[in-house]
């Protein structure tokens, strides 16, 4: 199809400090699964879109509308329901899918993709630092997600060079920021070594896809690091708020963000049409 296009959105399990659409990515996931299939949309998974839009492996996807759904960060709330202190009760994002048993493009359930941090030093850390410590970030679920079917596991890196961990895998200097992973050293150390422990936590059950930490990328990354480790990987994805197309790049494909790229479902609405 000449204007064929994906548009791939992405949420965060642990944004939900409020019960408004634009404050909570679980009440906002609920509601625009709603409004995909209102629109007539169906869920891909990423490793059928990537899979498809360079190998052409299959012929349905060339004619209908398509979204995908990825997930960033992977706490425990992608997979299981939990209970908010101040918000109650909330479905985790595996949960949601399932409520949506004929949304996917085969006429299955929909499966998205979690993108998740490898390192358990980092996660253990980022549990006490950025939510409410109660060892909710974990990769224990990891393999059951894998095997369940609903959501795919891929790699977002090793520590995420997050602002709040007190040393990063590739020293100070990357903290807050991925632009600045320029060489093979530091990138093996972010990227080469998550995957590795990915694959063995799921089983050899993870996709080979990766998403960029914040979103960003460098020179480096995309020139020259991923094109040398295709035997590792098969696409990257930034948060360029396009859809993926066939002009799309391997290892720049875009994705929209919730709260960044749409804050009502109007205003998803405006992005899919």
């Amino acid at each position: 199809m000449k204007d064929w296009r994906v548009p791939v959105l992405t949420y965060h399990g642990l944004h939900a400090p409020g019960w408004d659409y634009h404050e909570n990515d679980h009440v906002a996931l609920e509601q625009d699964l709603g409004l995909i299939d209102e629109l007539g949309f169906k869920v891909v998974p990423l490793s059928v879109l990537v899979n498809h839009l360079f190998c052409r492996e299959d012929a349905r996807l060339e004619s209908g509308k398509f979204v995908a759904i990825s997930f960033d960060d992977g706490s425990d709330f992608d997979y299981q329901d939990f209970s908010h202190p101040d918000w109650g009760y909330l479905k985790s994002f595996r949960n949601l899918l399932a409520n949506w048993p004929q949304l996917g493009w085969d006429g299955c359930a929909p499966r998205g993709t979690s993108f998740v941090i490898a390192s358990p030093a980092a996660r253990s850390e980022l549990d006490q630092t950025c939510i409410a410590g109660k060892d909710q970030w974990r990769d224990t679920w990891w393999r059951e997600a894998a095997e369940d079917g609903l959501l795919e596991i891929a790699n977002h890196s090793w520590d995420h060079t997050h602002r709040s961990l007190k040393s990063l895998v590739v020293g100070p200097e990357h903290r807050g920021t991925f632009r600045l992973i320029r060489t093979m050293k530091d990138a093996d150390k972010e990227i080469l070594q998550a995957e590795k422990m990915i694959r063995e936590k799921t089983g050899g059950q993870s996709v080979p896809l990766f998403a960029y930490p914040y979103g960003e990328l460098s020179d480096y990354l995309t020139d020259e690091y991923f094109p040398s480790r295709t035997d590792w990987f098969m696409a990257a994805f930034t948060t360029a708020g396009e859809p993926v197309t066939r002009e799309s790049e391997r290892w720049k494909l875009p994705r929209f963000v919730c709260g960044d790229h749409w804050r009502t479902a109007d205003e998803l609405r405006q992005i899919l049409e």
